[in-house]
């Protein structure tokens, strides 16, 4: 797989950098951050438990990275080219698996008004909630950054999108599959031991996936229609008679809807899936709402709320939120360089679990940014899918130089 990566990422810079040379009228715009991070974990994991490798001092109660993410875009009107690089960087002190590069996105494009088409690894986001991103199936996660799942890994693929009289139809064959990516096994928010990948189908990890989407707003409704076929985002572990267990990739079918809309002081949201795993089938839903409770020019405050809920129950594979309750508030601070708080509560009806977060990014100036972030866990052992956070609560500084 990652012989593919290097080949799809080596034919797609060069035929980017040789279509920029050709067209040197070509307009670039640079943009990114340079970010310094120091995590600070409150708990004594228990029971202690060695992470795979000695290079890993454990137990861990600090962490200090670095990473670097430019953005780089140079697009020809001459020719209607857009060219796209992305790549992150992040060096970790103390674990080697958060030392890692990956290319979000790194794609050429020719864009028209009533077309587009891309080939390289781009990221592509389905879904309209802030907590749980049910319907979010294209790209893989990158665990490494966040417990919450929010950063991907940049995935090869051909993209086409249509636009139709205001409605957007996009095709994506996805080249390759990703396994996610994920602290040293023991380590903090890690997922326990390493385990090897199986996969379903022919052709094994290079197995084309397909993805499909038909998106449309309606007066002050936003509709998203997707299907997706292919390799399941959500390895299953699997335990053997002889010999280690196995991540198994199963192959699946997906269908799923996403709906928002707007009626001035609140937001009602809502996605939808059926998915078929095999002779098993599965349907999911989460339901929301976001209501603006202060809007000024100062200071914007937006209470959120979500239930999520999957016939499953306890038995889902992964029930992380198989019927679950989430609270929030979102507050920006537009006189602060539109600066912004988002306060997170979740609760599991089935095992009792809990877990919250505060994440804040203060934009001190239009370069200089400071992020403060902090995660709590009371995770039943019953709760498989969350029970290895249960000991990492911990707190996050971040300062950003913005370019």
């Amino acid at each position: 797989m990652k012989s593919l990566i290097k080949c799809c990422g080596l034919i797609t810079f060069g035929f980017m950098t040789s279509s920029v040379i050709t067209h040197v009228n070509a307009e670039i715009k640079v943009k990114g951050s340079a970010s310094l991070e120091q995590r600070i974990f409150l708990d004594r994991p228990d029971p202690l438990t060695q992470p795979i490798g000695n290079s890993y001092p454990y137990p861990v109660y600090h962490q200090v990275s670095v990473a670097l993410s430019p953005h780089v875009e140079a697009s020809s009107q001459r020719n209607n080219m857009v060219y796209t690089a992305h790549p992150f960087l992040r060096f970790d002190e103390r674990d080697s698996e958060r030392t890692h590069v990956d290319f979000r996105e790194l794609k050429a494009a020719v864009v028209t008004k009533k077309w587009q088409a891309s080939i390289g690894f781009d990221q592509v986001h389905w879904g309209v909630m802030e907590n749980h991103h049910l319907v979010d199936i294209v790209n893989q996660t990158d665990y490494n950054e966040s417990p919450n799942g929010d950063d991907k890994l940049g995935q090869p693929m051909f993209r086409l999108g249509v636009n139709i009289k205001d409605a957007l139809l996009e095709a994506m064959i996805l080249i390759g599959y990703r396994e996610p990516s994920t602290p040293t096994p023991g380590a903090r928010f890690s997922f326990g031991v390493d385990y090897r990948y199986e996969y379903e189908g022919w052709g094994e990890e290079y197995h084309p996936d397909l993805a499909l989407r038909y998106s449309k707003k309606v007066r002050n409704i936003d509709v998203g229609v997707g299907y997706f076929g292919g390799h399941s985002r959500t390895p299953e572990l699997v335990i053997q008679a002889v010999g280690d267990p196995v991540w198994k990739v199963n192959l699946i079918d997906q269908l799923s809807v996403d709906v928002k809309a707007d009626l001035n002081r609140i937001e009602l949201k809502a996605e939808i899936l059926y998915k078929v795993v095999g002779d098993q089938s599965t349907r999911a839903m989460v339901l929301g709402s976001e209501f603006k409770l202060i809007q000024n020019q100062n200071i914007s405050v937006n209470l959120l709320a979500e239930y999520s809920w999957d016939e499953h129950g306890k038995n889902a594979f992964d029930n992380s939120f198989q019927n679950d309750i989430f609270a929030g508030v979102r507050f920006t601070l537009n006189g602060l360089n539109d600066s912004e708080i988002l306060i997170g509560h979740n609760y599991d009806f089935d095992f009792g679990s809990q877990h919250g977060s505060v994440q804040a990014k203060v934009n001190v100036t239009k370069a200089l940014s400071v992020g403060v972030e902090g995660w709590w866990f009371n995770v039943s052992d019953d709760d498989y899918a969350n029970k290895a956070f249960n000991d990492d609560n911990m707190i996050q500084l971040t300062g950003y130089y913005n370019f």
